[in-house]
């Protein structure tokens, strides 16, 4: 029987899809705008954030989700006030949500078609793993493996029936080697690179591509979140956010099933070729 008072059940809420409150200063969503959206998870900070508005800027309507919903809202308004395109959003918590499979459903009703899936939401936890708490794990693994699959099996039907639509997976240079005291986040992003590269060559000529993008450093508060401690020259070399996007869409337009983007990430493609993983596991 299941422990309702535990932390790995999500209340059973069910969030609507919520449109920006009309409001005098902001622009209204166009009549004619378009019914293709992006769809991006993480949208209130970091990556997430930074792809939505670059797609912003591209006037490419978009759905954001993420836990945070004062953020998510700010963002919405934001971006619909300054590009002018429909920007809805979606606070719910992927990691333990139970209402997924209805949301292709409830987009449908309100004429809304996903062609663009973003998955960045995901966390990571710093420490021996006999010492990361079990409910940490398992939403690790669950917001960073099991949500990227079940979007991607719920949007994918709609996305082969038109043979038009992009998947982009965010996983980490972090998933290409073990890696002692993050061991489950970097198996977890490990799985996003295989899922990602098979599920590519099986989409190869339907109309759908799918990119796995695998940045280093990068300058968001994911470090702070895990319990990793940066120096703060360190801090200032990694990557913005707002490169990784970029450097992410042009390999989506190169037709590219992954890619490894942002500084100090040359390393990685070396030991890649020239190392094996025994050697390599105990250099992290």
């Amino acid at each position: 029987m299941t422990d309702q008072n535990s932390s790995l059940v999500q209340p059973t809420i069910d969030y609507a899809i919520q449109a920006t409150p009309e409001q005098p200063k902001l622009a209204a969503a166009p009549k004619e705008a378009k019914k293709d959206y992006a769809l991006i998870t993480g949208a209130s900070s970091g990556i997430g954030e930074a792809f939505a508005k670059v797609l912003a800027a591209k006037k490419k309507p978009l759905i954001l989700i993420g836990k945070n919903e004062a953020k998510l809202k700010a963002l919405a308004e934001e971006l619909r006030a300054r590009e002018g395109i429909d920007v809805r959003f979606l606070p719910i918590d992927l990691a333990r949500s139970k209402e997924l499979p209805l949301l292709p459903g409830k987009l449908q009703n309100m004429g809304i078609i996903v062609d663009v899936l973003i998955n960045d939401a995901g966390f990571g936890k710093f420490g021996q793993e006999s010492e990361i708490r079990y409910e940490d794990d398992l939403n690790m693994v669950n917001l960073n493996c099991r949500a990227v699959l079940a979007l991607t099996k719920l949007f994918l039907p709609s996305m082969l029936a038109r043979r038009k639509g992009a998947i982009i997976n965010v996983a980490s240079t972090a998933g290409f080697f073990p890696w002692p005291t993050m061991t489950t986040y970097a198996a977890t992003k490990a799985f996003v690179i295989s899922y990602s590269q098979g599920l590519a060559e099986e989409l190869k000529g339907k109309g759908v591509k799918v990119l796995c993008t695998c940045p280093g450093p990068v300058a968001t508060s994911f470090q702070e979140r895990a319990g990793l401690k940066v120096d703060p020259n360190d801090y200032k070399r990694y990557s913005d956010p707002q490169t990784i996007v970029e450097k992410t869409l042009d390999a989506l337009r190169s037709n590219k099933n992954l890619v490894i983007v942002g500084n100090s990430t040359g390393w990685t493609k070396w030991a890649l070729k020239l190392l094996p993983r025994s050697l390599f596991i105990k250099l992290v």
